[in-house]
């Protein structure tokens, strides 16, 4: 028979998934799930970045120019980007 111990409360219990005493999760996978339940929670709470609400504001601004401004930023960084990729490959596939 499998005993398990209560982290929180120090309550020996059976085979049961959650403590007797304090409700806690004594399962393997019970207690993942409550990590990524409190990782996910923790990672909507945060509040965004400055460039984040910038970008967010610049993409759906309501004029024209500034829309345009950052799309054609946003081409220009695209490009770039793909260049270094494809320098970064040949220096790769050369070395072998």
């Amino acid at each position: 028979m499998i005993e398990r111990k209560c982290l929180k409360c120090g309550n020996w219990n059976g085979a049961e998934k959650f403590c007797k005493i304090c409700g806690a999760a004594l399962a393997p996978d019970e207690i993942i799930k409550e990590e990524q339940e409190l990782k996910r929670n923790e990672s909507a709470n945060v509040a965004p970045d400055k460039l984040d609400l910038l970008i967010q504001r610049a993409r759906g601004s309501k004029y024209f120019i500034v829309r345009m401004l950052f799309y054609s930023v946003y081409s220009v960084a695209l490009i770039v980007t793909a260049i270094a990729s494809f320098f970064a490959y040949l220096i790769v596939w050369a070395a072998g």
